[in-house]
């Protein structure tokens, strides 16, 4: 007896029978115990699932995302070895299923674990009563320094004054926005977080920047790598990994000396940030059982540095980008923001009321960009059914945010650029709850509200003082994603022409 060439008494027989084995094994193991009536999808290869075909697409798994949902309908699944993976590709779907409370939980990181310790603990990553209770304690702290409230709006207002200052000495020479509006969003939560702003000419402020901005291309799409549950993934010595770690172990030193900062000059009666006041909770619950521990307060610092430094960023980059390629409706949103506001006052919250054009234009930039295109992906608690399917207990639930934004049944024409499919034929602003940019259920954007002012402060403060132009001889204007934990624009150069 023979298979394919050897003979019985080959060693390699008896390893090739071993291997064929073993897949016999699997699949009959994976028809009679694997979970049952899942969504349609595709099946991929026996042990790999349809891993095969992901690292065929590349780093933007959104085209084959795509193709996917056109042939398996708003509900797909499929098998990454043996972890099952559901995408939800519709508006009415993701809407049900995330705000379903079996549906709420989030997968842990490995790589972040063995490097900082961190297993169930921050906001974005946490679960069970620890999320409930890290995100009620930031909601807490939001509210009492004001943030996302008209309160806050003299800080955000004096940073993208401050980033206009530098951008007018560029005096119309072509630059890289990337690093200034990091630096510009970023200085605004870390007032909130470390009680602290940078100068723009910061060279180590700069540098922990570009390591956050690093890790958020280096992650893959929708983060794949930070959830690669690989035992030792922290130690392999050359690649990705090897860049992550030594970026991760920066940002985490860099935390952790804010933290020992605070510890040796805080005055409990005087709470200037959120380190500030998490330090006082650690204080009232040291003899209590919670989940408020100095690990906690270093992921809760962590997820807040990352989500408030690169989306909003990521959106002002989109912004200038679409207004370059645009320049008619550039030229249109800064002739509404003469008429409302004027060139003797900066853009305020109230003037947003007035503005209808100018925040058709955002949310179109919001919508074509598509920022978070992947959102956070969710994991399963216990078996649920949504729309007929069983989504089983430890599947991987992410949204396809990029499919909603750019569906044709529900923006007509999607691939054009067009601010008044916002707009009423008066000239109203229309509001969609089908634009979840900021995903949608129980566990939205914490940072919703700030991003939010920002944005529109952002955009508003800069087109009422610059006309943004593609400099001469510069590439063609790209807008391709590079997809990484957010989908950011190709790196682009502008010029911006003051205003007279």
């Amino acid at each position: 007896m023979s298979i394919m060439g050897f003979t019985e008494t080959e060693p390699g027989y008896w390893l090739l029978a071993g291997v064929l084995g073993l897949l016999v094994a699997w699949l009959v193991k994976h028809l009679i115990t694997g979970p049952k009536n899942l969504p349609p999808g595709p099946t991929g290869l026996p042990l790999l699932g349809v891993a095969w075909q992901i690292y065929k697409g590349g780093s933007d798994p959104l085209a084959l995302f795509a193709a996917w949902s056109k042939k398996y309908g708003e509900m797909v699944s499929f098998f990454v070895g043996p972890k099952p993976i559901i995408i939800l590709n519709s508006y009415p779907v993701i809407f049900e299923a995330f705000r379903h409370p079996d549906l709420q939980d989030r997968l842990g990181s490995r790589l972040l674990q063995e490097i900082i310790g961190l297993k169930n603990s921050g906001i974005a990553f946490s679960n069970g009563d620890v999320w409930k209770e890290q995100r009620k304690f930031t909601h807490s702290v939001f509210r009492s320094l004001g943030v996302g409230k008209k309160s806050y709006e003299d800080t955000v207002s004096a940073e993208m004054t401050q980033l206009s200052s530098v951008i007018k000495e560029k005096k119309g020479s072509p630059f890289d926005p990337s690093t200034l509006f990091m630096q510009a969003v970023s200085n605004i939560i870390c007032s909130i977080v470390f009680g602290t702003q940078y100068t723009y000419d910061d060279e180590a402020f700069k540098e922990i920047l570009h390591l956050v901005n690093s890790n958020v291309q280096l992650s893959g799409g929708g983060g794949t790598f930070l959830f690669l549950p690989i035992p030792g993934i922290s130690k392999i010595p050359f690649g990705k990994m090897k860049l992550m770690t030594n970026n991760i172990r920066s940002v985490n030193a860099f935390i952790q000396s804010q933290i020992e900062s605070h510890e040796k000059n805080r005055d409990p009666d005087n709470q200037r940030d959120f380190i500030d006041q998490y330090l006082n909770k650690l204080d009232e619950t040291k003899d209590t059982v919670s989940s408020f521990t100095k690990l906690n307060l270093t992921g809760c610092i962590a997820d807040l540095f990352l989500a408030g430094s690169d989306t909003t960023t990521t959106t002002l980059k989109w912004c200038i980008l679409f207004m370059m390629a645009n320049p008619q409706v550039q030229s249109r949103v800064q002739d509404e923001l003469d008429h409302v506001v004027g060139r003797e006052r900066i853009p305020r919250l109230d003037d947003i009321k007035d503005l209808p054009y100018t925040n058709a234009v955002i949310l179109e930039v919001q919508r074509k960009g598509a920022v978070a295109p992947l959102g956070v992906p969710h994991v399963a608690a216990a078996d649920t059914t949504i729309r007929g399917y069983t989504i089983p207990k430890g599947a991987v639930i992410v949204s396809n945010i990029f499919e909603v934004l750019n569906s044709e049944e529900l923006w007509k024409d999607s691939g054009a650029f067009k601010p008044e499919r916002f707009l009423t034929a008066d000239g109203e602003l229309i509001k969609r709850d089908e634009l979840i940019f900021f995903s949608t259920g129980r566990r939205v954007c914490i940072g919703e509200q700030l991003a939010r002012m920002e944005t529109f402060l952002g955009f508003t403060s800069l087109l009422q003082r610059f006309t943004f132009k593609k400099p001469d001889n510069s590439p063609t204007l790209s807008f391709e994603g590079v997809l990484g934990i957010s989908r950011n624009p190709v790196p682009y150069m502008t010029c911006a022409v003051v205003r007279e």
